[in-house]
C-alpha cells in the first residue's frame, strides 16, 4: 500500500506539470531535469560547459522544452537551474539519457540505477521482506520523486559492503564505482583500513583511476579543472544561501535552522565528522576478527555517513535502508526486546515528515532521526561484541 500510494502521488505530480505546462504556468522540476539537461549539453559542447551556470541554465531550458514540448520561454525559465556539482567521472553514466524521452528517461534512470540496491537488499534479508522495506523506506519516495541518485549511490556501496567478505576485489571495483558521487565515501577508506579490508580499498582505488583516466579519454582534462575550479565556489553557496536548507538532513541544517549562526553550526558540523569518523575506526578495527558483525558494522558505516557529511538531502537517505535491513536481520537473529524494533521502524517512517516538518516548523528533524538509528546500531555492536567474547571465554 505505502509503495503503490508513493507510485500514485509521483504519478499524479508529473500529471499536474503537463496540466500546469499547457495552461501556460510553470510546469513541475525535479533534479532530473538538471541531469538531463547535462546529457543533452555534452552532445552539443565540450564537457567543461556542465560547469558553467550560463551553459547549463540553458540546457535546462532546453530539457523542460522536450520534457513540455511547446512551451514558452517564460515558462522554460521558470522550470529552474540547478549548478553541475558532480565530477567529470559522473558525467559517463549520465551521457546516454537525452538520447531517450524525457519520461522515459527518467524512468530508465530510476530503474536501472534500482538494480544493485534491490540487490543489495535482497542478499541482507533474503526472503519477502527485502523487497517491500527497499521500496517503502520513506527516502526511496523522495529519491524517485525527484528522480535523484539515492539508488545508485546506496546500491554501489551497499552491495559491496555485502560483498565485502566473500568478494573483496569485487566489493572495492563497486565502492570505487560509487565516487560518481564523492563525499558518500569519505568514511569508507577508514573503514577499510581500519578493518584491515586492504584488497577491497586497493580494488577500490584503482577502479577511482581507472574511472579518472577513463572521464579524460572520454571529455579531456578540462572538465576536471573546471570541477576543481568550482568546487570552492559550491561551498560559498553555504553561506550565501544558495541551498535549501527544508530538505538537507545534516547536522549542519538542523543545528543552523535551531537559530544557531552559520559559523557556529560549522563547528558542530566538524564535531559531528570526527565523532563520526572515530565511531567507524573503532567499530571496525573491534571488528576485525569478528565476521559475525560485519553486517553491524557496515550499518554503523552507512549511518555515520550522512552525520559527517555537511551536503545530504532526503533523497540521499536511501543510503541508510541498506543499514536499516542490517539493523533488522540483527534483531531477528540474535534476539531483541519489542521496543527496539519499534526504536528501528519509529525513526525510519519519521523520515516522510522531515521536509514537512522543517518547512512548517523551521526543524529538520533527519540528522535526529539518523542519530537514533546510529545510536540502535552501536548498542546492538556492543551486545554482540560482548555475547562474541564470553563465548570465547
Amino acid at each position: 500500500m505505502v509503495i503503490a500510494t508513493y507510485a500514485g502521488f509521483v504519478a499524479w505530480k508529473h500529471y499536474q506539470g503537463y496540466s500546469k505546462a499547457e495552461r501556460g504556468e510553470v510546469p513541475l522540476y525535479t533534479d532530473f531535469t538538471s541531469t538531463y539537461a547535462a546529457s543533452i549539453l555534452i552532445r552539443e559542447m565540450p564537457a567543461e560547459y556542465l560547469y558553467l551556470p550560463r551553459a547549463m541554465s540553458a540546457a535546462s531550458r532546453e530539457a523542460a522544452r522536450r520534457m513540455y514540448g511547446n512551451i514558452s520561454d517564460e515558462q522554460a525559465r521558470g522550470v529552474g537551474f540547478a549548478p553541475w556539482m558532480y565530477p567529470p567521472t559522473f558525467i559517463l553514466v549520465i551521457a546516454p539519457l537525452a538520447s531517450m524521452p524525457y519520461l522515459l528517461s527518467w524512468l530508465s534512470w530510476l530503474i536501472v540505477t534500482a538494480v544493485p540496491y534491490l540487490v543489495a537488499i535482497s542478499k541482507i534479508l533474503p526472503g519477502r521482506l527485502a523487497w517491500p522495506l527497499a521500496l517503502a523506506a520513506p527516502p526511496v519516495f523522495f529519491n524517485v520523486m525527484y528522480g535523484q541518485t539515492g539508488f545508485l549511490i546506496a546500491g554501489l556501496i551497499g552491495l559491496g559492503l555485502v560483498l565485502l567478505a566473500r568478494y573483496p576485489i569485487m566489493a572495492g571495483v563497486l565502492i570505487g564505482l560509487a565516487s560518481v558521487k564523492p563525499h558518500f565515501g569519505v568514511l569508507i577508506p577508514l573503514a577499510l583500513i581500519a578493518g584491515g579490508q586492504w584488497r577491497a580499498f586497493a580494488s577500490a582505488i584503482v577502479t577511482v583511476i581507472a574511472m579518472i583516466v577513463a572521464s579524460m579519454v572520454a571529455f579531456g582534462d578540462e572538465p576536471w579543472f573546471a570541477f576543481i575550479g568550482t568546487a570552492l565556489f559550491h561551498l560559498e553557496g553555504f553561506g550565501v544561501g544558495a541551498y535549501n536548507f527544508v530538505p538537507m538532513t545534516t547536522v549542519l541544517a538542523t543545528v543552523h535552522m535551531a537559530g544557531v549562526s552559520l559559523d557556529l553550526a560549522w563547528k558542530f558540523q566538524h564535531a559531528a565528522a570526527v565523532l563520526a569518523a572515530a565511531l567507524v575506526i573503532w567499530t571496525w578495527w573491534k571488528g576485525c576478527s569478528r565476521p559475525d558483525t560485519l553486517g553491524l558494522q557496515a550499518a554503523i558505516l552507512l549511518l555515520a555517513t550522512p552525520l559527517a557529511v555537511p551536503m545530504a538531502y532526503l533523497y540521499d537517505l536511501v543510503l541508510i535502508v541498506p543499514a536499516a535491513a542490517w539493523l533488522w536481520a540483527d534483531l531477528c537473529e540474535r534476539g531483541a526486546k519489542p521496543a527496539e524494533f519499534a526504536l528501528l521502524a519509529a525513526p525510519l517512517a519519521a523520515f516522510l515528515a522531515a521536509k514537512e516538518v522543517a518547512a512548517t516548523f523551521g526543524v529538520q528533524i533527519g540528522a535526529v532521526l539518523v542519530a537514533v538509528l546510529l545510536g540502535l546500531a552501536l548498542a546492538r555492536y556492543r551486545a554482540a561484541l560482548a555475547r562474541v567474547e564470553v563465548r570465547g571465554d
